[in-house]
């Protein structure tokens, strides 16, 4: 379906009597088609009336009568029961309430649901897309599974093969020394042989003179021989026991394929979930901290541990300033934090010892995320004017530097906070730029996402990701426009899925976010001394 653009107009006459001419303009007072000609004499006979554009009409409040007062019409509205009454139920039971004109309200809600409808047809095509990209994201993850399984079946190989080649030396050595062995005596018999010829040759010389006393000797010397002769010595060799093939034990160790079927989600209505009421003001960005904790940091450089129900339990005074997304909890429990001024990361042990990690250098360390897959960590580095992310080891060690696109242009210009997505892509949240820079594991990029249409500018700040590989961003830290305080839910590929909190919904001035062991998400803003936490993911599981 083809939407008509709302420029689009046919032939339409004025209603003023007599008058044949195109109809301009149109008056929302008295519903009436007016001409350019007309408009001015109107306006002198109604002073009052609003004119506007034909195609910005407003539509006529359709005639409805009351069921209580069936002789009147519904045209007021009662701004505090929301609901729509004729003017004698108003004044029998709303007198005291504010009302309003329910051909405006009709207007307005006809407009928002133009709007709605709208979007879902400019967001169909991105539904279909999304669901190509994620045949394809499928297909890919699959394919690297079947790489991997090849990878594995050929280290097997490799071990067989280190088995048989550990064997054949073994075996070697056995021949080698039982052929050694045989070789004594095959040494020893070719002795004993030739005395026994040269014996025979002697007999054989003296048959006809031979005295009988030597006769006699000499029949002796040969029984001996020939029953020496005839004894045998036989070499003990090796014997090659085959081993158990087990099936499940090979696979045990070759490795299985598992689809985890624990928890399922899908994106559902988001619902407030609960409202955590802090002591401190200001709260620039949040980690959580499995099970029951998460810390906070404020305007002041202050970390703090909360419980879930907003009770301090720790609080490290640091000088580290308003730096945003400055830290991040490690797999392992522990909180790293950076210090830009000492060009510092810091290590929090469960035992609230604080210890130097590693240095960075000349760079400044801005914004941390420690990977929950690997225990890499990712920090932005910056010397002005120049932005980048080097990726750490889970030890400290230097990995990578990711700085530029394919083309040699800075990718960045101002993050503020960084996070990582269930395929390893690295997402930035770039306000200066107005962007959401994603790049790949290994450096690569891949797409940048600049705000939705409904909305005139997009500073994005606090960003995360959830169990689907989706990314959540906050927009409206650095606006006043309230058009533009939202949370964006993009998917894996950066295809905007909706506004998950609108300007309508969202606290105002968000900047950190962060997403709980239960998939629910806590938004922190600048002026509330409130976490606001959302259920929006549905488990699927029956």
């Amino acid at each position: 379906m083809n939407e008509v653009p709302d420029t689009a107009q046919h032939y339409i006459e004025c209603d003023t009597e007599s008058c044949i001419n195109f109809s301009v303009f149109y008056c929302n007072t008295c519903h009436q088609r007016i001409c350019d000609q007309c408009k001015q004499r109107h306006l002198e006979l109604n002073k009052e009336h609003d004119i506007v554009l034909y195609r910005r009409r407003k539509k006529k409040l359709p005639s409805e009568k009351c069921k209580i007062h069936p002789t009147e019409k519904l045209d007021i509205f009662c701004d505090v029961c929301q609901d729509p009454l004729c003017s004698t139920c108003f004044d029998q039971d709303h007198s005291d309430h504010g009302k309003s004109d329910l051909e405006t309200i009709y207007n307005d809600i006809l407009q928002r649901c133009q709007k709605e409808i709208n979007d879902i047809w400019n967001n169909i095509p991105k539904a279909k897309d999304n669901i190509e990209s994620m045949k394809n994201y499928v297909k890919n993850e699959i394919a690297k599974i079947r790489v991997s399984m090849q990878k594995r079946a050929d280290e097997l190989k490799m071990v067989v093969n280190s088995v048989l080649t550990d064997n054949n030396k073994k075996l070697d050595e056995i021949e080698n020394s039982v052929l050694n062995h045989m070789g004594e005596q095959q040494k020893k018999t070719k002795d004993y042989t030739d005395y026994l010829e040269g014996m025979i040759v002697d007999y054989e010389s003296k048959m006809s003179s031979i005295k009988p006393t030597e006769l006699m000797t000499f029949h002796s010397d040969i029984s001996l021989a020939t029953l020496k002769m005839t004894s045998k010595s036989e070499p003990n060799l090796p014997n090659f026991t085959f081993g158990t093939l087990n099936k499940e034990e090979i696979a045990k160790q070759f490795g299985e394929i598992e689809l985890d079927l624990s928890e399922r989600f899908e994106p559902s209505s988001i619902t407030k979930v609960k409202e955590v009421a802090l002591q401190r003001p200001i709260i620039y960005h949040l980690s959580q901290l499995p099970p029951n904790k998460f810390w906070a940091s404020d305007i002041l450089g202050n970390l703090t541990q909360y419980d879930m129900e907003g009770n301090i339990l720790k609080i490290i005074s640091t000088n580290i300033g308003y730096i945003q997304g400055n830290h991040t909890v490690t797999t392992e429990g522990n909180l790293l934090y950076t210090d830009n001024d000492k060009n510092t990361v810091y290590r929090v042990s469960s035992d609230m010892s604080i210890n130097k990690f590693f240095e960075t250098g000349k760079w400044k360390a801005g914004a941390i995320y420690s990977s929950p897959v690997n225990g890499n960590i990712l920090i932005v580095m910056e010397i002005k004017p120049i932005q980048k992310i080097t990726k750490y080891s889970r030890e400290g060690r230097k990995l990578q530097d990711i700085q530029w696109d394919d083309k040699g242009k800075t990718l960045y210009k101002s993050i503020n906070y960084i996070t990582e997505n269930i395929n390893g892509d690295i997402c930035a949240s770039d306000w200066k730029a107005g962007k959401v820079v994603v790049v790949t594991a290994s450096g690569e990029y891949r797409f940048t996402y600049s705000g939705h249409h409904s909305q005139s500018q997009f500073r994005p700040f606090g960003i995360c990701t959830d169990v689907l590989g989706n990314i959540l961003v906050c927009n409206g830290y650095f606006t006043n426009n309230e058009n533009c305080t939202s949370i964006h839910l993009l998917d894996l590929n950066g295809q905007c899925l909706s506004l998950l909190l609108t300007p309508k919904q969202c606290p105002p001035r968000p900047c950190a976010l962060c997403i709980d062991k239960q998939h629910n998400l806590w938004v922190g803003t600048l002026n509330i001394r409130t976490v606001f936490v959302y259920k929006y993911l549905q488990n699927t599981n029956p």
